[in-house]
């Protein structure tokens, strides 16, 4: 009876570690990138986020599995497997990425906090930063991602708002085909860049092997795990369709969004006057979800570099290197406010930049997946190798098409 109740308490965790990492790309920067999206260029570049959903769901995966058969984080297998050096090359991504993200992410709640206490938001940054660093170094593993999953229905508003918007269908699908390969232009390629950054991002690939390692996932519970990324991709995945959707329907598909006031008006055929609260609802929600699992991540890859103790189960004496990086990074993504960057601009660029370095990152965990001395019989198939190759090249080639474009 025993042995069932723990194989069964196995197989939950691996299915809610994949829910939560998926629903974590929803964070207030995936939520903005999808609505700016939207609302600059239509809901023209679905086919993007359809193609680029079952090759994030193939790199999850394969995250999780080398985290369950090595039972470490992604950065100690790169470690072992490629030297220091490229362990330390694959934490500064991370570190670069997460922390850009996490102080968009920062000013985005505060800024949305301060407009419902009508107060200036720089002055809630400090008092966010605060309190999730608390929530992680008060709380244990177990006690944090129970209440990340929670936070996963948050999500949902963006979902039920989408049907009580008037929808002309015949106009949806004039956009979506022929499917439009854009003209080129600067802003078609910054959303194409931004849409495959914030799908398919450092933080979640990190996070994903930490997951199984953290929740102690057993190979029997493989499938599960499998089936936990599938859910959870595809419902972020969705949920990105319908803030691209209500975005374009509302913005014309012709206008950036410069503030957290603006974008509320997404919500207005659903709340009417409530507009503004429940998308500050939202925004907090997915915010609280995103922001810890990103310091996480940093912290994770960079103790893993360095061959410093981890953990969230360990106390501060134990792991003062990870806590030092976790908690630095929430510090230095709340002094980006000091950029003044508008926030909401502030989301989608960040978003290009993981776009941007996170190839490197795929092939360095493809090598890994594919080697029978790390993976034994879990190696990955030849579909997981195509659709890890087709991730990889065209994140490199809007990413340089984007860049050649800017020189």
């Amino acid at each position: 009876m025993g042995k069932t109740v723990r194989k069964n308490q196995n197989h939950l965790a691996a299915l809610r570690a994949g829910v939560i990492n998926g629903a974590s790309t929803n964070d207030p920067a995936g939520i903005a990138t999808f609505m700016q999206v939207g609302s600059t260029t239509g809901f023209g570049l679905a086919w993007l986020v359809a193609i680029a959903t079952p090759l994030v769901i193939a790199i999850e995966d394969m995250s999780a599995r080398i985290g369950i058969v090595t039972r470490r984080g992604l950065n100690a297998s790169i470690h072992s497997r490629f030297g220091e050096t490229w362990a330390i090359i694959a934490g500064l991504i991370v570190l670069i990425c997460n922390t850009a993200t996490i102080g968009a992410n920062i000013t985005a709640v505060s800024e949305i906090m301060g407009a419902a206490l009508q107060l200036r938001w720089e002055w809630l940054v400090i008092p966010v930063v605060l309190l999730i660093s608390l929530l992680m170094v008060k709380g244990s593993y177990r006690s944090i991602s129970k209440y990340l999953l929670i936070l996963t229905a948050s999500l949902l508003l963006y979902v039920i708002a989408i049907f009580n918007m008037p929808i002309d269908l015949a106009e949806i699908w004039q956009q979506l085909w022929p499917i439009s390969l854009g003209d080129g232009s600067l802003l078609w390629l910054i959303a194409a860049v931004a849409i495959l950054g914030t799908t398919i991002t450092p933080n979640t690939i990190f996070w994903q092997a930490t997951e199984e390692v953290e929740e102690q996932i057993r190979i029997k519970a493989m499938r599960q795990e499998r089936r936990g990324v599938i859910i959870g991709f595809i419902y972020a995945n969705l949920v990105a369709l319908s803030v691209m959707l209500m975005a374009s329907l509302v913005f014309g598909g012709s206008h950036l969004v410069s503030s957290a006031s603006e974008a509320a008006q997404m919500l207005r055929p659903l709340a009417g006057n409530w507009a503004f609260g429940l998308f500050a609802l939202g925004i907090i929600g997915s915010g609280f979800l995103g922001i810890p699992i990103l310091a996480a991540s940093t912290a994770y890859a960079g103790t893993e570099a360095l061959n410093l103790p981890e953990g969230l189960n360990r106390k501060i004496k134990q792991a003062r290197g990870f806590y030092i990086l976790l908690i630095g990074s929430l510090v230095v993504g709340g002094l980006l406010v000091l950029t003044r960057i508008p926030p909401m601009i502030m989301l989608l660029y960040t978003q290009v930049l993981n776009g941007i370095l996170t190839p490197i990152l795929i092939v360095l965990m493809t090598i890994i997946a594919n080697d029978k001395k790390i993976m034994g019989r879990h190696t990955n198939g030849w579909l997981t190798n195509l659709l890890a190759i087709v991730a990889v090249g065209l994140m490199i080639l809007f990413g340089v098409w984007l860049i050649t474009k800017l020189l």
